[in-house]
């Protein structure tokens, strides 16, 4: 017997292909379909009050790393270093 909370709806949103195929492969990892991932997630969140995740670029940094990064690389360009000598024992 279902009681009229635990009745299912469609969920529908878009994502680029790229993106869908990636998710797919991972879910096929995990031995899930997309669906029940998602539903997994979505359920997860709404029990914990809460949704954890990182935002990575391409390259695996976060923000914040990525402009340390960025800051660094122009340090480099502009000159604004000091090399050290490695002393060895």
């Amino acid at each position: 017997m279902t009681s009229a909370s635990d009745e299912m709806t469609n969920f529908t949103f878009k994502m680029d292909r790229k993106t869908r195929e990636s998710y797919s492969a991972l879910c096929d990892a995990f031995g899930l379909s997309m669906s029940a991932a998602t539903l997994a997630l979505v359920r997860q969140a709404v029990r914990s009050q809460s949704m954890t995740f990182t935002m990575r670029d391409a390259n695996g940094f976060t923000p914040q790393e990525a402009a340390e990064l960025k800051r660094r690389i122009l340090d480099v360009e502009n000159g604004n270093t000091v090399m050290h000598d490695i002393i060895e024992d």
